[in-house]
């Protein structure tokens, strides 16, 4: 049973705060930051769903508004519905209920699963009933995810809906300076766009390259020059050629 002293936790990181995520001015990212950043404070009421595709950023802000509910002394649980599956979303209502924020990820990893989404409005009209607030997560509009109960289309279409695009390569390089920075890594520019043309340019997998080039500069005492970043970069393609040739020889 999920226990309301207990809510699932998602793994905060340090680094996806408000302050570090990125929103080209006068986008929606920024009336998302904006709106999430009032109700992780307790300052606004009004449901948030954020939509968009993998890597731009909606289990950032997820992130960053539990982290800041948080500072302000606010109650807040996270669901990820991906994890938790249609069974763990009719249990984790009434866990829930009471909290001040609830925030819900992968929306559409429950849509069609009639018993998961009618708890979902529960979980909508129940928060709304005891001053509680929700921020939800999916992949398309609201319309657009394949929901089979209007009620919940409905609970959506309450609150304000936001798209997240994934971000451009001016903008993964701004982010990649920035988080090196945050790290104390000092990731030239040569090098960030250096990780750009011969890396994946996925932000998960950018920031997880980023995360392992700390750890081997901290092992190797030395900082993160180009030559060293390509002998890195070569270590991992080994590794993963490695491991995926005996599948591949099955």
């Amino acid at each position: 049973m999920l226990s309301a002293q207990q809510p699932l936790a998602l793994s905060l990181r340090a680094d996806q705060t408000f302050g570090s995520f990125i929103s080209p001015p006068g986008t929606a990212a920024t009336r998302a930051v904006q709106l999430a950043q009032s109700l992780a404070s307790g300052h606004e009421r009004t449901p948030l769903y954020l939509w968009g595709p993998a890597g731009c950023g909606k289990t950032h802000l997820l992130t960053a508004a539990l982290a800041a509910a948080a500072t302000h002394g606010l109650r807040s649980a996270y669901l990820p519905l991906r994890e938790l599956g249609a069974a763990g979303v009719v249990e984790a209502v009434s866990a829930f209920e009471q909290f001040a924020l609830v925030c819900v990820d992968d929306l559409d990893a429950i849509a069609g699963d009639e018993p998961a989404e009618l708890a979902l409005f529960h979980l909508y009209d129940r928060l709304r009933a005891n001053g509680g607030r929700i921020i939800v997560t999916g992949n398309a509009t609201p319309t657009g995810l394949g929901l089979c109960r209007p009620e919940l289309k409905s609970r959506l279409g309450w609150g304000v809906s936001c798209r997240l695009e994934t971000l451009s390569d001016p903008d993964k390089r701004t982010l990649l300076l920035r988080r090196a920075a945050d790290q104390g890594l000092s990731l030239g520019e040569p090098v960030a766009d250096y990780l750009l043309r011969h890396h994946s340019r996925d932000l998960h997998d950018l920031l997880a390259t980023l995360d392992r080039l700390d750890r081997a500069t901290l092992a190797a005492q030395r900082h993160p020059t180009l030559p060293f970043v390509r002998q890195l970069l070569e270590s991992v393609d080994a590794e993963q050629a490695s491991a995926a040739s005996p599948a591949d020889s099955a």
